[in-house]
C-alpha cells in the first residue's frame, strides 16, 4: 500500500469496523453507512488483518478487548500492512496502560465506550485529514 487514500465510487471513504460484538458492528455499520462511508466489518483482529491484506481502507476502528488478537495487537498488525492507516481504538476498559500500549503501536486515538456517535464522526474526520 502506498499510503494514499483509497479510490472508490463517489469518493466514499472506506472504514473497517473491528469488534467481537455483532450489535456494535451492526450499529456502527448502519450509522457510518448513513453518514456516507463505505463500511466493512470484522469480528476479530485476525479477520481484520486478513481483510486489510486484500482490501484498502482509509480508517479502522477497533475494540480493545477481543478474544484472540486484542486491539493493541490488531493496531500493530494493521500498521505493518499500511503504516499510514489511522486506527481509532474504542474500549469499555480504558486504562493508562491500554492507552500507552495502543499509542506505542500507532493508534490515532483511544476512546471510551459508550461512544457518542457525533464525537466519533469528528474524531474520524480529524484522523482522515
Amino acid at each position: 500500500m502506498d499510503g494514499q487514500l483509497s479510490e472508490h465510487p463517489a469518493g466514499r471513504r472506506r472504514v473497517l469496523i473491528i469488534d467481537d460484538e455483532p450489535a456494535i458492528r451492526e450499529s456502527l455499520d448502519t450509522f457510518l453507512s448513513w453518514e456516507g462511508y463505505e463500511v466493512a466489518t470484522a469480528e476479530s483482529g485476525e479477520a481484520a488483518v486478513e481483510q486489510a491484506k486484500r482490501e484498502a481502507f482509509d480508517l479502522a476502528i477497533t475494540d480493545l478487548r477481543m478474544p484472540g488478537m486484542g486491539g493493541d495487537e490488531t493496531v500493530a498488525a494493521l500498521k505493518r500492512i499500511n503504516p499510514s492507516l489511522p486506527v481509532i481504538v474504542v474500549t469499555g476498559f480504558a486504562s493508562d496502560e491500554a492507552a500507552v500500549r495502543c499509542s506505542k503501536e500507532g493508534a490515532f486515538r483511544i476512546i471510551s465506550k459508550p461512544v457518542q456517535l457525533e464525537d466519533l464522526l469528528r474524531l474520524m474526520e480529524a484522523a482522515l485529514r
